[in-house]
């Protein structure tokens, strides 16, 4: 059986920036996540992926699997404005962490103004900031369609959230997860990934009112269950 694993691009010997986009890498003004919390990360160097991990380096935590190939989207292109801004990890074998739901290709998991959480590793401010050891999350609000598009140039592959004063994404967190927590049958939740970490305007974090803009998870699901089988979760 094929293990699959689907993020944004995140090549190590690559930056890809457009214009005074940049490509978000910090958590600004979040919290530590709790060493048995649901993670949803994979630290990548492209050889290894290090799922599940709380700590940045990966050792003391988590599963390290080798990647055995790299599927890039077919509409992505580097050094433009980050359209499709995602590619999937073939993995040597499968992880033990269960895997977060895939947003439905119909988009019904994104809500405006729903609020949603992400996470990372990173510095924790754009200036003297320093790396955070602990995996960080926040809870940034979901923005409308027509506010992502008034705030920046987007498409319809992206969705923009947050937006508050030193709560943001910044430098070094592209391939973040944007998860919110949907309700199922018999009262309960379960966790959908609607978003992964791309780019910001202007080469700052944290100002209030300028959004992060994610890669939107329900475009790319014809194109990811065409790769995984369709199973609707990052692991096949």
């Amino acid at each position: 059986m094929k293990t699959f694993f689907t993020l944004i691009i995140m090549l190590a010997c690559a930056t890809n920036t457009y214009g005074s986009n940049i490509e978000r890498k910090l958590i600004v003004g979040g919290d530590v996540v709790p060493a048995n919390a649901k993670t949803y990360t994979v630290d990548v160097d492209i050889r290894w992926a290090s799922i599940g991990s709380h700590f940045r380096n990966g050792t003391q935590d988590g599963e390290q699997i080798r990647v055995i190939s790299i599927m890039n989207h077919p509409n992505y292109q580097e050094n433009m404005l980050n359209s499709d801004d995602f590619l999937v990890l073939e993995l040597e074998k499968p992880s033990s962490f269960k895997p977060v739901k895939l947003a439905a290709a119909d988009d019904s998991d994104f809500k405006a103004g729903k609020w949603a959480t992400t996470m990372g590793w990173g510095i924790d401010a754009d200036t003297n900031g320093t790396y955070s050891y602990e995996l960080q999350r926040l809870d940034v609000q979901l923005a409308s369609d027509e506010a992502c598009a008034n705030f920046t140039t987007v498409d319809s592959s992206m969705v923009c959230a947050g937006g508050v004063l030193n709560k943001d994404t910044c430098f070094g967190d592209s391939g973040g997860p944007l998860i919110v927590e949907t309700s199922t049958e018999g009262n309960s939740t379960e966790d959908v990934l609607v978003g992964v970490v791309s780019w910001g305007k202007g080469y700052t974090c944290g100002r209030e009112g300028y959004y992060t803009v994610y890669s939107r998870v329900s475009s790319v699901r014809a194109w990811i269950d065409s790769i995984t089988g369709g199973n609707g979760t990052c692991l096949s």
